[in-house]
C-alpha cells in the first residue's frame, strides 16, 4: 500500500472537512456545556462522522448508477462545483454561532448537538463527494485508511480546540480557516476539469 497516497486523501479530505474554521464554531455552541460532557460530544461527532462519510463511501456509487443514473465523472463535475461554490460562501460569508441548552441532560445535549454539528456542520456534499472521488481513484482500502485517517487528526483537533484557541486566538483560526479554502477551491478546480475532460472525450 503506497501510504503517501493514503496520506495525501487524508489531507485532502481534512482540508475540505475544515476543522479548524469548526473548532470555534463548535467551541461556540458548546459553551456553558462541562468539560467531560463536551469531549464526550466531540468524539461521537468524529464517530458519527467517519461512518457517514465511509458507509456513503461505499454505497454512493451503487445508488448513483443504479437510482439516479449518474456515473462518475458528472459526479466530478458536480462534486467540484460544490468544493467551488462552498469555498466562495466560506471566504465571503461567516456562519454564526449556536448555542447549546445547558437544561437538557448531558445525554439530550449530545443528541441536540451531534447531528448538526457531525452533519451538515462538519460532514456536508463536498466532503461525501471527496469521499466517493477517493475511492474511485484510489480503491476502497486506501480510501477507507485515508477516511479513518482524517477523522483521528480531526478528534484530535476537536480535543484541543480549546488550547488551540487560547494559544492561537480566534483571529489566527480564522485566518487559518480561509486559507484552507483557497486550497478546496483548487481541488474543487481539478476535480471539476478532470470530469469535464472525460466527458469531453466520450463526446468526440
Amino acid at each position: 500500500m503506497n501510504l503517501s497516497t493514503v496520506f495525501i486523501n487524508a489531507l485532502t479530505l481534512i482540508a475540505v472537512l475544515n476543522p479548524f474554521g469548526n473548532v470555534p464554531l463548535f467551541i461556540g455552541m458548546t459553551e456553558g456545556m462541562e468539560k467531560e460532557i463536551r469531549n464526550k460530544l466531540f468524539k461521537t461527532i468524529a464517530i458519527t462522522g467517519f461512518f457517514i462519510t465511509w458507509i456513503f463511501s461505499l454505497f454512493g456509487e451503487f445508488l448513483m448508477i443504479n437510482f439516479y443514473k449518474i456515473n462518475m465523472n458528472e459526479l466530478k463535475m458536480a462534486g467540484g462545483l460544490i468544493l467551488v461554490l462552498m469555498a466562495i460562501k466560506n471566504l465571503i460569508f461567516s456562519s454564526k454561532k449556536r448555542k447549546s441548552e445547558n437544561k437538557l441532560s448531558p445525554e439530550e445535549q449530545i443528541k441536540q448537538a451531534v447531528i448538526p454539528m457531525a452533519f451538515p456542520m462538519m460532514v456536508g456534499p463536498g466532503s461525501l463527494t471527496t469521499a466517493l472521488i477517493g475511492r474511485s481513484e484510489h480503491g476502497l482500502l486506501k480510501n477507507s485508511f485515508s477516511i479513518f485517517i482524517a477523522f483521528i487528526l480531526i478528534y484530535l483537533v476537536l480535543m484541543i480546540g480549546n488550547y488551540l484557541e487560547r494559544i492561537f486566538g480566534k483571529l489566527v483560526l480564522y485566518i487559518l480557516s480561509k486559507v484552507m479554502q483557497i486550497f478546496i477551491m483548487s481541488i474543487g478546480f481539478r476535480i471539476f476539469f478532470d470530469g469535464l475532460s472525460h466527458v469531453l472525450e466520450k463526446i468526440q
